[in-house]
């Protein structure tokens, strides 16, 4: 289990990451899936170890919306194969 400071800094060092992807020049798409799974993983990891208060506060905090929230929860279902996902 996880703590909300934790979860920012995981989270927050992800997205700096696939920032500088994006920045650095051309990157494989595997690259880009990589850190867009691993952002999502986080996600999930929150919404089970935060509260509601919580879990809004670290959205805002880092700046997501829903939108993008549940866009890297996607990604991450699609790169996972299904034992895993248990």
């Amino acid at each position: 289990m996880k703590t909300f400071d934790e979860l920012k800094a995981l989270l927050a060092e992800a997205l700096h990451e696939l920032g500088q992807l994006t920045r650095s020049g051309p990157t494989t798409i595997e690259e880009r899936q990589v850190k867009e799974q691993a952002i999502g993983q986080y996600c999930y990891e929150a919404e089970e170890d935060l509260s509601s208060a919580e879990l809004t506060r670290l959205k805002k905090e880092l700046g997501l919306g829903e939108t993008s929230w549940r866009a890297y929860k996607a990604r991450f279902i699609a790169g996972s194969s299904p034992g895993e996902l248990i």
